[in-house]
């Protein structure tokens, strides 16, 4: 079996943000926005050919006057030619569009890292808190053990009653019952940052710390309307649907003044050109053609295209919907990660004071008993009670740790 293999939360952070194929596949689509991007704008440049020709026919033919006779002939060019087919206001306005959309690319890519790490945070929380809470009951398994000779001795020497080593063999069972289902907890919190990480399935797992402390990553005074405020600033998915926003009033603008510029087409044939009657080959010269023309496209795609502009408009009234949606999300998201956040900060303070509370009756309890005044089930269930709040404090901070990330990632921090 392979040996454990320890992380911290800096370590995993790292390892989310370079090893998902979702945040993969988000860059892949920004790099396809940017050649897109870049491809719109290449469309002004004209195109360049170089070619040559060879062109015989025999037979009737009928010249320009009218009059049909044989004739034998051929011909032949080389030469480079220079053509252009352009649309600019099509052209112009796709240019604008594929570059905001290259925003949104790059701020889609950006939302799925921040995701994947902040769900591999959660998940190496979880992983802590599984590996803390098992070592708080094999620390109280210890103490049982050590209490189980205590009594045996007791037992053995007359002091105590076998009924009540029995009791502690009992707890001694179920703590190691507790154990293994710990254990258990821990490894599928093992595997799932694994999967997260995107680590073989069978990598082991472990938190290079087993110590859980509170982490406040951002400032507590800080209210719920300033961070929503923050968030609308820097969360990704906003930026995205800015951009995307400003791509459909783009698109918009495209219906209604793209078909009011003219279409433009050029083309300049330069080079050799020779043959003449039957097979000869000869009698070759230079010649240059130029050509250019304006033209209005009337119809579907342009001028008086009423469905165009009404298609466009309905994509920008929806593109503005969907900011808003997007909008009042993100402000659901940072209402709740901040009340999550507070509550758990809150439990963490309520657990400390049952964990205080435990250890003091644990104490008392095991005072009264070596005065005589006490009976083992009494000291067994104050240090149930102990074990307890000590687990309930792990899940608290563990919860406000994890919450605090999430709350960083909602503000867009």
């Amino acid at each position: 079996m392979a040996a454990p293999v320890y992380v911290n939360l800096p370590t995993v952070m790292k390892l989310a943000g370079a090893n998902n194929d979702e945040i993969e596949l988000a860059r892949v689509k920004h790099t396809e926005a940017i050649a897109e991007s870049k491809l719109a704008w290449q469309r002004f440049w004209p195109g360049l050919s170089l070619g040559a020709g060879y062109k015989r026919h025999d037979g009737r033919i009928q010249d320009v006057a009218g009059a049909v006779f044989d004739a034998s002939k051929q011909q032949y060019t080389l030469g480079p030619s220079i053509m252009i087919d352009w649309s600019p206001g099509d052209i112009y306005y796709s240019a604008l569009v594929a570059k905001q959309k290259v925003l949104a690319a790059e701020q889609l890519a950006e939302k799925s890292r921040r995701d994947i790490v902040t769900q591999a945070t959660g998940r190496y929380y979880d992983l802590l808190g599984a590996e803390a809470s098992l070592a708080i009951i094999e620390d109280d398994l210890r103490l049982t053990q050590d209490y189980e000779k205590q009594i045996g001795g007791a037992v053995d020497a007359g002091t105590a009653f076998r009924a009540d080593l029995l009791r502690v063999k009992t707890q001694v069972s179920r703590e190691k019952l507790a154990i293994r289902q710990h254990q258990e907890k821990r490894d599928l919190a093992a595997a799932a940052l694994a999967e997260t990480l995107r680590l073989p399935a069978e990598t082991e797992l472990r938190p290079a710390k087993a110590d859980l402390v509170p982490v406040r990553l951002l400032d507590r005074k800080t209210g719920v309307a300033t961070l929503i405020s923050q968030a609308s600033q820097h969360r990704p998915e906003m930026k995205a649907a800015e951009a995307m926003n400003q791509a459909a009033g783009l698109e918009s603008d495209r219906a209604r003044v793209a078909p009011l510029i003219p279409n433009v087409q050029a083309g300049y044939t330069a080079g050799g050109l020779g043959g003449g009657y039957g097979g000869r080959t000869g009698n070759s010269g230079t010649t240059q053609d130029f050509f250019v023309g304006l033209g209005w496209k009337i119809g579907p795609g342009g001028l008086f295209d009423r469905q165009r502009q009404v298609i466009a408009d309905s994509r920008e009234q929806a593109a503005q919907l969907q900011t808003g949606q997007i909008k009042a999300a993100i402000g659901r998201e940072v209402v709740e990660a901040a009340a999550r956040s507070q509550s758990a900060y809150d439990q963490v303070g309520i657990n400390d004071e049952a964990v205080d509370a435990a250890e003091e009756m644990v104490k008392l309890a095991k005072d009264r008993q070596a005065s005589q005044l006490g009976v083992v089930l009494e000291y067994l269930l104050a240090r149930e009670e102990l074990t307890r709040a000590r687990q309930s404090r792990v899940q608290s901070v563990t919860n406000f740790n994890a919450a605090q990330h999430e709350l960083k990632r909602a503000v867009g921090k």
